[in-house]
């Protein structure tokens, strides 16, 4: 082979080489890269819950059929209840002075609602703080009294909730913040458009 041959053949075996390298350097940056990505969204998904929301309970989910016309609701396993067997039409979502129903409460969870609930003999002006919050959101709210609570306020959303032994706003807030649109079927609109309180 003559030295014009080989040094043509080396001159290709090192551009080889030079490709080679080349895609070992991007093969390690994408790598790289792609583990930081993997790094950032696992720590975006599992942070903590912020420290006022430290008392929120998960409850098992227990199913979301509708129920037909006349047809009793289950047992369901949390007082006020977060999952379940429900009505076929949730309420519109905004103030109400009275109770509503367990079975359609359910469905505007459902839907990523957050309803605040508190207890009958809750004092005027708290009930008109509650009722003053719901205002500042314009959609997927209820708020509602219930005679039954043993806590002056619970706040759910689908399967999870939060007693609470008194008005407190802000906590009320960061939760809502944290768990809207946070139901099996979000999507669905629920514009505030009922205002009973007013």
């Amino acid at each position: 082979m003559t030295s014009k041959g080989k040094k043509a053949r080396q001159r290709e075996q090192r551009r080889k080489a030079a490709r080679a390298r080349a895609r070992r350097r991007r093969t390690l940056i994408w790598s790289g890269i792609g583990g930081i990505a993997i790094v950032v969204i696992a720590l975006l998904l599992f942070q903590p819950l912020p420290e006022e929301l430290e008392a929120v309970e998960t409850l098992p989910a227990q199913g979301r059929t509708h129920l037909a016309a006349g047809e009793n609701p289950p047992e369901y396993n949390s007082n006020p209840a977060t999952s379940g067997d429900h009505a076929p039409a949730p309420a519109q979502c905004g103030i109400y002075t009275e109770e509503l129903p367990d079975v359609v409460q359910i469905h505007n969870l459902e839907h990523g609602a957050v309803a605040i609930n508190y207890r009958s003999d809750l004092a005027a002006d708290e009930i008109e703080a509650l009722q003053q919050f719901a205002r500042t959101k314009s959609s997927h709210v209820v708020v509602s009294p219930r005679a039954d609570l043993t806590e002056p306020v619970v706040v759910t959303s689908w399967a999870r909730m939060l007693r609470l032994d008194s008005v407190d706003i802000e906590t009320i807030d960061i939760y809502f913040e944290e768990f809207v649109f946070s139901g099996p079927e979000v999507g669905v609109a629920c514009p505030f458009a009922v205002d009973q309180g007013a």
